[in-house]
């Protein structure tokens, strides 16, 4: 791309970050969410592109805002995937983990995907391709500890706390590794075990959508990811079908979401989370904590970003 769009984006999720944590705690968990998707659909409006929006998966929900199939002022053909909050319920209660992300790549370049859940496998560049999603929970932990040079019982798994997930916990504790639990946003334990920082490797089911989001996140920054989608009835495989995968055993890698070096992700948080602070409101405005990566470059940068409401306000 010959225009660096990351700097743009940010500002799309740096506006949503901001009305979100506006009301943060209210406890109403669609309407942080709709007010968040109306922020950053008038931001990213103002760019000068033809963004056709991928993989949204709140689509289908009557109760939400939806995301126009096309955003921009008009321009080149890009494709886009807009997550405006994830965490909704954690935003809406006062919680942590909550975060708003773009992705912004040339035409034609992110998968469509089912709006199914997806089991994953992450990790962080340094451990790269030694996991294998149809390997038991425990020899992935015991390959990624080989890697790392580490004990078992010193490498930290990211799992969603959920139910579903009550075997694959106990599984990774009886092996002796470290285990922590989040409540919502998976994407932030993703990139939390892609940086190495909070976590060593994700497992878990989440959304196949936000699988793409990842795999983008992981062509700018390195990294590794095998998903597999769950099906379990026909409707489930028709919908697949609809979006172009036959092979139902199907195990997705970053080049199969993500088929271009042309790609820009941006990323802002709204709670305090496992990737990103969240923002914090001053006398004057508002303070917000921010990523952006380019993946023709492998660069990146962390933004720390003073908002002034008397010169700009957002609300």
């Amino acid at each position: 791309m010959n225009i660096n769009y990351g700097m743009e984006i940010v500002r799309a999720t740096e506006i949503a970050a901001l009305t979100a944590a506006r009301i943060q705690g209210l406890g109403n968990h669609d309407d942080i969410l709709n007010q968040a998707r109306f922020a950053i659909i008038k931001t990213l409006n103002r760019l000068m592109i033809n963004g056709n929006v991928i993989n949204d998966r709140f689509s289908e929900r009557k109760e939400i805002c939806k995301l126009p199939q096309t955003l921009g002022e008009g321009g080149p053909e890009m494709d886009l995937m807009v997550v405006a909050l994830e965490a909704q319920h954690a935003a809406a209660d006062g919680r942590n983990n909550s975060t708003s992300y773009t992705v912004i790549a040339e035409d034609g370049s992110i998968q469509s995907i089912p709006n199914l859940h997806m089991y994953k496998i992450v990790v962080g560049p340094e451990v790269g391709e030694v996991i294998d999603i149809n390997q038991s929970p425990t020899a992935n932990v015991k390959r990624v500890a080989r890697v790392l040079r580490k004990y078992t019982e010193n490498v930290t798994v990211c799992i969603l706390n959920r139910k579903r997930h009550k075997g694959l916990i106990d599984e990774v504790r009886s092996c002796g590794a470290r285990i922590k639990l989040i409540e919502e946003g998976e994407i932030s334990g993703c990139l939390a075990a892609i940086s190495g920082e909070k976590a060593d490797i994700y497992m878990g089911y989440g959304y196949a959508p936000e699988g793409t989001v990842v795999a983008a996140a992981i062509s700018c920054l390195g990294g590794y990811l095998e998903g597999k989608i769950s099906y379990d009835n026909a409707s489930d495989r028709e919908q697949a079908i609809a979006h172009g995968i036959n092979d139902f055993n199907k195990v997705f890698r970053v080049e199969d979401l993500i088929n271009s070096r042309k790609i820009s992700f941006a990323a802002t948080g709204v709670t305090d989370g496992e990737f990103l602070e969240g923002v914090r409101f001053t006398a004057t405005g508002a303070v917000t904590n921010s990523f952006v990566a380019r993946s023709e470059t492998r660069t990146y940068r962390n933004l720390t970003t003073n908002h002034f409401f008397d010169y700009n306000p957002v609300f």
